[in-house]
């Protein structure tokens, strides 16, 4: 997508405007598809006035920067899971390793308290061992990956967001969570039956669950609006698009995995 930041130099002379306060976070609320009846009481104007904004130049230019800024997060976002999916591998070995040395060094034969038992302790592995780091983020996302789920049915059983899933759930169980990812598509696709071109992912779903224009999706997944909007009102799809609206909707932080 091509921002037109410098178009704003050959805008014409522009009527000032009355009320109306235009401000970064507005392009953003109109570009995520909240509608103009919902935004106009917080900049207390009618919708009809925000309709007119935003059919003028300065208005054209706005929403065209907001959908610039709103992909460049996305992409950013994109990247980080990514990266914390590499993350997940890698510290997944090491606690295989730090386990497995942990469960063959032999404990200390002298009595607790004592300073040969405090040296044995010292020379012995450093960390504690994967299982004595259960907590309740654990224990849901562990019942759901013996089902054969995948992140997505994490995130959904924990309502911690894709990146606290990544970061803060044992990385071992993340690990198995990512393979059946693999092993079983669905859990990323519920109903890819009958598509040709569209190519569904949980990006999609999280998309469509903010509410982002029909058209705007469909011109990243090489498709028509009219084939994104039915691809959502699938009865399977639409129940983890309501999932995945619950979710968004919820705060953030509220349990957390140690």
């Amino acid at each position: 997508m091509v921002c037109l930041l410098d178009k704003i130099t050959a805008m014409p002379k522009l009527r000032r405007l009355r009320r109306l306060v235009p401000d970064e976070t507005l392009f953003d609320r109109r570009v995520a598809g909240e509608s103009l009846r919902a935004i106009a009481p917080d900049y207390g104007v009618e919708h009809s006035s925000l309709s007119d904004f935003f059919r003028r130049a300065d208005g054209v230019l706005g929403l065209e920067e907001a959908r610039c800024r709103l992909q460049a997060e996305r992409e950013a976002q994109q990247a980080e899971v990514r990266r914390l999916k590499q993350e997940v591998q890698r510290r997944a070995q090491e606690d295989k390793e730090r386990d497995r040395r942990l469960a063959a060094w032999p404990p200390s034969r002298w009595p607790d308290g004592t300073v040969q038992a405090w040296l044995d302790e010292r020379d012995g592995p450093r960390g504690m061992s994967s299982r004595k780091r259960v907590n309740e983020n654990y224990v849901l996302a562990e019942r759901v990956v013996e089902t054969g789920g995948g992140l997505e049915q994490v995130i959904d059983a924990t309502h911690l967001s894709v990146e606290n899933a990544l970061r803060k759930i044992d990385a071992q169980l993340m690990q198995r969570a990512l393979a059946n990812d693999t092993k079983f598509p669905s859990n990323a696709r519920p109903d890819d039956l009958r598509l040709r071109r569209l190519v569904p992912d949980s990006e999609l779903i999280r998309r469509g669950a903010a509410k982002e224009p029909l058209r705007s999706i469909a011109a990243d997944y090489g498709v028509s609006h009219t084939t994104i909007l039915r691809y959502l009102k699938r009865p399977a799809v639409a129940k983890q698009l309501l999932r995945a609206q619950r979710r968004r909707d919820r705060p953030r932080g509220g349990r957390m995995s140690g």
